[in-house]
């Protein structure tokens, strides 16, 4: 089967080339190779409409045109915005009616079937290009969403990324003002829904092909093609040439392959692929090599020498820069991973050490590809697991460790949810994005600095702050910024200024450092302050986690001076 549509070969039929015109000219009859090609092509245009092309295809019974009726089918055309209509007629015993009609009406070949493509127009009101709708039924059974920036209906595929399914492509045909359009759908998507409804794919097509000049057909030359499920009529003369014809495409699956492909993907004892780790066989105490299929693992209930299935696997710590770099597909909790419609791994933490560990039950049930990714990365563990991840899943207790990050985060969650006319509510976006650097890196640092201060130091404002302090008393600088007004507000309450300042050092300097490091500081303030976290704190992730602590301690303070009482669990 060929490759996915690409716009040039479209363009190749509509549009003369640049050189040798008089015999594309000529040649309309070359363009039902297009159509054969299309028919075998994983992507399948459905609609295309331009100079010297028009392609319409529907979908008609397959009994109704099995064998074709070939004159019953040429003598019928479909308009491209032949749509649903409430009609109204006159005549015989049954007098004035009003009834529905549907597209595809007439004929005994098309009644019952269905379009897929509809041009709309709101004439008078909307200039723009007319809207190209598709049908709805097909849309949803496909369960298919249009993304307008893609101009295509799409879905998740089974790795989470975004596929488009039906796509509306639109092409300028410079140096002409001509345009042309094209809808296509995965071949193998239509093929389903056909066999399911029992619909074959009739196209109507004309391609037709004239100079500037040209004055008529008169007395030409004429061709007569008829294969049972391919025929047209043409002409040409010496300076143009046409085709008009259908052609029919029968699904290339049936409802019986449907249900042996469905049978085959539920089957229990169907075979599938694992990946080999390297691991700590907890069970008995050592470092092996494994295969994460469930005949190399055993449970607690089971009598055997195998590694248990909550074994932890080791992995380098930018194992998880992949996740963090893409929100959208990835939801990168405190302890799992989702992939959007795809995956789920229930559980990883960040040991000591910084690996990244996770246990090679949960890595089984991963897609084979997603495995091997985390495979790339497996390494001998250089410490046992977090201490978090003991008590969770070991001991089966809440953690006793102190997490400041995410106490925080509990906290701003709790004064998102009331919040007072000083603070403003951080988004899903902020809350998911501020996490702890997972490596080394100085970007990744930089990174989740960033998302640190949006989510804590960027929810104070300004200027309701100003009137919390002169209700108090106190009139705020034009210059001062919302943490400056805090420490007055912290003096107001009966703190030094001392004291005042040293409450606010931890956001102030969180805010500092964002500047520094993602805006366009000098690249020696830059890497003063990188040296100076690895000398106070030994690695990157340890200089922010310390950050996080005196945040968090500050935050307490500073909300009782605003008059929240207590956000902590």
């Amino acid at each position: 089967m060929a490759r996915r549509f690409n716009i040039a070969a479209l363009r190749a039929i509509a549009q003369a080339p640049a050189s040798d015109a008089a015999k594309w000219l000529i040649g309309a009859e070359d363009s039902v190779e297009f159509l054969k090609q299309n028919a075998r092509s994983e992507e399948i245009v459905i609609y295309a409409g331009g100079p010297a092309v028009l392609i319409h295809a529907v979908l008609a019974p397959v009994q109704q045109v099995t064998p074709a009726d070939q004159q019953d089918l040429m003598n019928r055309f479909v308009s491209s915005d032949e749509a649903w209509a409430i009609q109204k007629s006159y005549g015989g015993a049954e007098g004035h009616r009003v009834y529905l009609e549907p597209p595809l009406g007439s004929g005994k070949s098309l009644a019952g079937g269905e379009k897929l493509v509809y041009l709309r127009s709101f004439n008078g009101v909307d200039k723009r290009e007319r809207a190209m709708e598709l049908s709805q039924k097909l849309v949803h059974a496909l369960d298919l969403h249009f993304v307008a920036e893609r101009n295509a209906y799409c879905r998740l595929d089974s790795r989470g990324d975004i596929e488009d399914v039906i796509r509306i492509i639109r092409a300028d045909l410079a140096p002409s003002s001509e345009k042309l359009v094209a809808v296509t759908i995965l071949t193998e998507d239509l093929a389903r829904y056909m066999a399911l409804a029992g619909f074959a794919l009739v196209f109507f097509f004309d391609f037709t092909r004239f100079s500037p000049g040209f004055g008529g057909w008169g007395d030409h030359e004429r061709i007569d093609r008829r294969a049972p499920d391919l025929f047209y009529h043409g002409g040409g003369i010496h300076n143009a040439s046409y085709v008009n014809g259908r052609m029919i495409v029968r699904p290339t699956i049936t409802v019986q392959d449907l249900v042996a492909e469905w049978e085959a993907e539920s089957n229990p004892n169907r075979k599938r692929e694992y990946a080999t780790f390297k691991i700590f066989d907890r069970k008995n105490n050592r470092e092996v090599e494994t295969s994460c299929g469930p005949e190399f693992l055993s449970n607690y209930f089971q009598k055997s020498d195998l590694p248990w299935e909550i074994s932890p696997v080791f992995f380098r710590a930018d194992v998880l820069h992949r996740f963090k770099a893409d929100p959208e597909k990835y939801s990168l909790d405190d302890r799992s991973i989702t992939c959007r419609n795809a995956w789920y791994l229930k559980s990883y933490d960040i040991n000591e050490a910084g690996q990244v560990h996770a246990y090679i039950g949960d890595l089984a049930r991963l897609p084979i590809e997603e495995q091997r990714y985390w495979q790339s990365f497996n390494e001998w563990p250089n410490g046992a697991i977090s201490k978090r991840a003991y008590e969770n899943d070991i001991l089966g207790e809440f953690s006793s460790e102190y997490d400041p990050l995410s106490l925080l985060k509990y906290k701003i969650g709790k004064l998102n949810a009331a919040p007072p006319d000083w603070w403003q509510p951080r988004s899903e976006g902020h809350m998911d994005a501020a996490r702890y650097p997972a490596t080394d890196s100085v970007l990744e640092w930089a990174n989740e600095i960033m998302a640190f201060d949006q989510v804590l130091v960027e929810g104070f404002q300004i200027k309701p702050l100003r009137k919390l302090l002169e209700s108090k008393g106190r009139k705020a600088e034009a210059s001062w910024a919302s943490l400056r007004v805090v420490a007055e507000l912290a003096v107001v309450s009966g703190k030094t200024v001392d004291e005042a300042r040293a409450l606010l050092t931890p956001l102030s300097r969180l805010h500092a450092l964002r500047s520094i490091l993602k805006a366009h500081s000098s690249v020696e303030e830059k890497n003063k302050e990188e040296r100076q976290a690895r000398a106070a704190h030994g690695t990157l992730r340890a200089h922010f986690k310390d950050l996080a602590a005196q945040c968090d301690r500050s935050f307490d303070e500073i909300m009782r001076i605003l008059g929240i009482i207590d956000l902590n669990p």
